[in-house]
């Protein structure tokens, strides 16, 4: 005959206590994160609150300027990585200049997009690409 053991109501109890303690302690300590993020908060508030005043400011004094946007654009770095290498590069190397701020498939396509038509950026030779003068 098989003996198959019987579990202690007490120790279901016990198990049940010590999950209760500690679903107290995530509420606790999540609590205190919400806490520490309100500085934050504020701060990052106050921050948009003088971009915003400066930015005013110097629309002000030059109605043309616009600003840098905040997120990066992919042909703006090709760009930028295009001129600072000086010569004709692959797009296997600007990929991995890229790294991976952008994906692959976006940088293809901007290359892509951005090396036809009258409004090109980029020129290809020979499968390398060069910043249109």
């Amino acid at each position: 005959m098989n003996k198959t053991s019987k579990t202690n109501g007490t120790e279901n109890k016990q198990v049940a206590v010590k999950l209760a303690k500690i679903n107290e302690q995530i509420a606790t300590l999540q609590q205190q994160r919400a806490g520490l993020a309100e500085p934050l908060k504020l701060h990052y508030a106050e921050l948009r609150k003088q971009l915003a005043d400066t930015e005013t400011q110097i629309r002000d004094l030059d109605g043309d300027w616009k600003p840098e946007p905040m997120k990066a654009k992919a042909v703006t770095k090709i760009t930028e990585i295009l001129t600072a290498h000086g010569a004709p590069m692959t797009e296997a190397e600007i990929l991995k200049e890229i790294g991976s701020l952008f994906t692959p498939w976006k940088t293809r396509n901007t290359l892509k997009k951005k090396s036809q038509g009258a409004k090109a950026v980029f020129a290809v030779k020979d499968g390398k690409y060069t910043v249109k003068a």
